[in-house]
């Protein structure tokens, strides 16, 4: 049997992921296809269809390799997962018309992260191959208040180590069902086999030639809200490099891709690697009839030879100096009412260093010509008329026209050496001038500009500027050794699977269309030793400490508090804080008497709004009111930001808030168990009843309820949370 190259399709620069290399006999029955991967999928997935009406499959023939998307829809809901012809995985998407999105007012998650982490870990052992393996614990679970759906995303480990393979899947809150899944395939992106994970170095023997690799600049830089810059250590974009475990070697990854392949080409896999046609594939046992009916309408299609054939026949294609790089099949209604299945026919070729493509649409069952779209080669070789001394001068004159007095501090400024494209080619000279001060770039402020190369005109031009700031003195800096030895010890050296490409051999008559598509690479998986981020949020070196500067440390603001030692809310206030849920600025002072705006700010957190109530920026208290009213705990009228609440009027705020208003303002229909229940305001008996009722307010020791005692945070952090875990 012949081996078959998969489905390519443009993906990010120098991102190499290909397919397993060769041909398998193609099937000219695509209907018994489809039903064959249809009960490799059931049988993987135990899945019973039966609730479904319709079935509908969608295949993608790639350069040589198939890809099948199968699609299940019904009154209920619908079902698409996309797989391989050999029945593997690669994505599931599940939805039923009765989910839900909303959660009740003012309610924590009912459901529990451990059930939902087992169904995730159960589903993934249906759907992943033999060595490949997800650490659930340390994958990126993305969870919030108002949950209704548990997140995972992360890497696939083959025999235990990191690899290039990403999966992300999601798990309903309701019922603990998987409704997304996603992976990246290792069948389809990677050539020759998975090497055993027998690691020959040591991490000490990598580790000197992966810190070689970081390289700063200093720079002053000056955080948002402050009016002084200070210097900082910068990292330089790095190309991706990692040490080969076999030669001990130091790769310049990046380096490799550019050599390998070119700038303008992108490259990436699309689908799985074939199967042989299935035994016995006539029969059509273990289909629902929606499944058999959807497999039928490919009945009869056009296989990829004879739709060639078909699309160069017609002349004024031109097509005869085209090669095919791909088919799809899909249904569409070009007239109304009136489906039909369409192939849609990619086809490339080399001119010089670029690639034109033709897609010719023709109806896949009597090949007639449907449409046809082309590229066109863009000339950046035009002859420049402005070379690019000339054009600074022009630059330089205009901005010294223009901001004679700011232009007077700036030098020109290439920033990081990695971002440098290559002046001039896209048809204009650009030029960047930022401020200096004591000998050091200050790129904040800053002048762009760019010169057209053919008339010489400003064809671009921009700038910003910052009033008022003040330059910290350059006295007592560390050295640039010094911060790349801070800077590499945010950093873990981790060994695992490295995506490695591989050149083809383009002298195979199977690689051709990628041939004429620009790919000269596949890449293959490689034992290797790599950099990775403790922090990823690291921004650089401070220039006198020599610590490193987060921004994740910055920017986030935990709900941890100092004072709630001994406090009867400690546990309340800190499950609140859980979820983001509590008082900014880390002093929750749980004896204070609350306020009627403390209580606002308290509920407006629950909505995501969190403000400090001991240092109120302007117009956050008017911000935490209007959240307030959105969601019915007070109306406009009630608002007295400096009144003493009581804990009957707590309990009516929360409430309210919970749409129990209407409910509790009934009158003659109420009692409570609270041996005080004589001090409760008529008016607000039936808030008091609810409140006992879904286990909110509890008595004291004494059975009272001290309605009309004056409330404190703690009290206001013990209520919102029982009201929140309220059944």
């Amino acid at each position: 049997m012949k081996k078959r190259i998969l489905s390519l399709m443009l993906a990010p620069i120098l991102l190499f992921s290909m397919a397993v290399p060769g041909f398998a006999a193609e099937s000219s029955d695509s209907a018994a296809r489809l039903a064959a991967v249809t009960k490799k999928v059931k049988n993987a997935l135990a899945l019973d269809t039966e609730r479904y009406k319709e079935f509908g499959g969608q295949l993608t023939e790639g350069e040589l390799a198939p890809t099948w998307r199968l699609s299940w829809s019904g009154e209920d809901g619908s079902l698409e997962i996309a797989a391989s012809e050999s029945g593997s995985i690669i994505s599931y998407y599940r939805y039923d018309n009765d989910e839900t999105w909303d959660s009740a007012p003012l309610s924590l998650p009912k459901s529990d992260p451990a059930e939902a982490k087992d169904a995730a870990a159960a589903f993934l052992k249906q759907v992943l191959g033999s060595g490949e393996t997800v650490d659930l614990e340390a994958a990126d679970k993305t969870n919030s208040l108002r949950q209704t759906r548990y997140y995972f995303r992360g890497t696939l480990l083959l025999n235990g180590c990191p690899s290039p393979l990403s999966f992300s899947l999601s798990v309903r809150a309701s019922d603990y069902a998987v409704v997304q899944f996603r992976r990246d395939s290792l069948e389809t992106g990677y050539i020759g086999t998975v090497p055993a994970a027998n690691f020959h170095m040591t991490q000490s023997s990598a580790e000197p030639l992966l810190r070689d690799t970081l390289s700063l600049r200093l720079e002053y830089v000056i955080d948002e809200g402050q009016k002084t810059a200070v210097l900082r250590y910068l990292p330089n974009s790095i190309h991706n490099f990692y040490v080969d475990d076999a030669s001990g070697k130091l790769v310049d990854l990046t380096k490799l891709y550019e050599e390998l392949g070119q700038d303008d080409k992108l490259t990436s896999a699309v689908a799985d690697a074939a199967a042989p046609s299935p035994a016995g594939a006539e029969s059509n046992g273990g289909l629902t009839q929606a499944e058999q009916l959807g497999a039928d309408k490919l009945k009869g299609t056009l296989g990829k030879e004879a739709l060639d054939q078909k699309a160069k026949a017609i002349s004024q294609l031109g097509l005869g100096s085209y090669t095919l790089a791909s088919v799809s099949y899909q249904e569409d209604e070009l007239v109304k009412d009136a489906p039909v299945i369409i192939a849609r026919l990619s086809y490339a070729k080399r001119v010089d260093e670029s690639t034109l493509y033709r897609w010719v649409t023709l109806n896949a069952k009597t090949g007639e010509l449907i449409a046809v779209h082309s590229s066109r080669l863009w000339d950046e070789n035009e002859t420049k008329k402005v070379d690019e001394n000339t054009a600074r001068k022009t630059a330089e004159a205009f901005l010294t026209a223009q901001q004679k007095e700011r232009f007077s501090l700036c030098a020109p400024y290439t920033g990081d050496p990695a971002s440098q494209r290559e002046n001039g080619r896209y048809g204009v000279w650009s030029f960047q001038y930022a401020r200096q001060e004591n000998g050091y770039f200050f790129p904040t402020d800053q002048f762009v500009i760019e010169i057209d190369a053919i008339d010489g005109s400003v064809s671009s031009y921009s700038q910003s500027w910052t009033e008022d700031v003040r330059f910290d003195s350059p006295d007592g800096i560390i050295s640039a050794e010094q911060a790349v030895n801070a800077y590499f010890k945010t950093f873990q050296i981790t060994k695992g699977y490295v995506a490695v490409p591989q050149k083809l051999d383009l002298s195979d008559p199977d690689y051709a269309p990628l041939a004429e598509m620009g790919y000269r690479a596949l890449n293959s998986l490689k034992l290797g030793w790599q950099l990775t981020a403790l922090d990823k949020y690291v921004t650089g070196i401070d220039a006198k400490t020599g610590q490193p500067v987060s921004q994740a440390a910055e920017e986030s603001n935990p709900l941890q508090y100092s004072d709630l030692a001994g406090s009867q809310a400690k546990n309340a206030a800190e499950k609140l804080a859980e979820y983001g849920i509590g008082y900014a600025g880390g002093k929750f002072r749980p004896d204070q008497k609350l306020t009627q705006l403390d209580f606002v700010i308290l509920l407006a957190s629950t909505q995501g709004l969190l403000i400090d109530p001991d240092n109120l920026a302007d117009g956050n208290a008017d911000r935490a009111y209007r959240t307030a009213y959105n969601i019915g705990a007070l109306q406009r009228a009630d608002r007295d930001d400096s009144r003493i609440l009581s804990r009957i009027d707590v309990i009516k705020i929360l409430l309210d808030a919970g749409g129990y208003g209407t409910a509790a303002q009934l009158r003659g229909i109420y009692r409570t168990d609270f041996s005080d229940q004589a001090d409760i305001p008529d008016s607000l008996l039936g808030y008091a009843a609810l409140a006992q009722a879904l286990k909110v307010a509890q008595g004291d020791s004494a059975g009272r309820l001290n309605p009309n005692r004056s409330a404190t945070r703690e009290d206001a952090a013990i209520l919102l949370l029982a009201f929140m875990q309220r059944n």
